[in-house]
């Protein structure tokens, strides 16, 4: 064997330890940073959806021109106590299918484009935060957005109960950047209408369940017994 063929055999072993080792460097640091990676990637992507979400709901609120009055009806006694409490069905449920496709299209819109999140801030080091080359992420939709309507009434002082209409919309997307993803539930809450209702607790309250169904759903009456 020739001192150059050594040569050679000898370079290429240490080559070949190089490239182990820094594969086994590249290993560790993929360990070390992937949960953080994908923490903030998934935070990210929850605050874009998030955003897009409320807008959409504040979008249609604006829209529509719907206010408590639109979704609720309140009857009153002689005495101008409040005796009860019925949802607008018709109302309830244009409102929640348009906030629905709403949302929906809203979230498409956002997976056709790209956000750009700095790589300190992916390695999630707080002196590199917002610095560095940027790196894609896009989103991508699963399925439909959720949306339901809830009817929620809490104390609001002496004789005073505060009735809120609530439109709860959740969705599931996923975050993709290169070589990572995750999957990204997202839930938000807007009060849609709201007012205080002075005096005595209504003695009957009809309610709109609007959990699953094409319609607005099920009437329940609970007590209803009117004066």
């Amino acid at each position: 064997m020739t001192k150059r063929r050594r040569f050679l055999n000898k370079l290429g072993l240490k080559l070949i330890a190089l490239a182990l080792v820094l594969l086994g460097l590249f290993l560790i640091a993929e360990a070390s940073f992937r949960p953080m990676i994908e923490q903030i990637n998934a935070y990210e992507c929850h605050q874009a959806v998030l955003r897009i979400i409320n807008d959409a709901v504040i979008g249609e609120l604006e829209h529509s021109g719907m206010d408590y009055s639109s979704l609720v009806t309140l009857s009153m006694n002689g005495e101008g106590d409040v005796t009860s409490v019925q949802s607008n069905i018709v109302n309830i449920n244009r409102l929640k299918t348009n906030v629905a496709e709403r949302v929906e299209r809203e979230i498409d819109r956002l997976a056709a484009m790209e956000i750009r999140i700095p790589i300190g801030t992916l390695l999630g080091l707080q002196l590199l935060h917002g610095k560095g080359f940027t790196v894609g992420m896009t989103i991508q939709p699963l399925g439909y957005a959720n949306t339901t309507i809830i009817s929620e009434f809490t104390d609001a002082g002496i004789n005073q109960t505060l009735h809120r209409i609530i439109i709860e919309i959740s969705a599931d997307v996923d975050a993709l950047i290169p070589g990572f993803e995750t999957r990204v539930p997202v839930k938000t809450s807007i009060v849609a209408a709201e007012t205080v209702i002075v005096g005595r607790v209504p003695n009957a309250y009809t309610h709109v369940v609007t959990e699953s169904g094409d319609l607005a759903g099920t009437l329940n009456d609970y007590g209803a017994v009117i004066d």
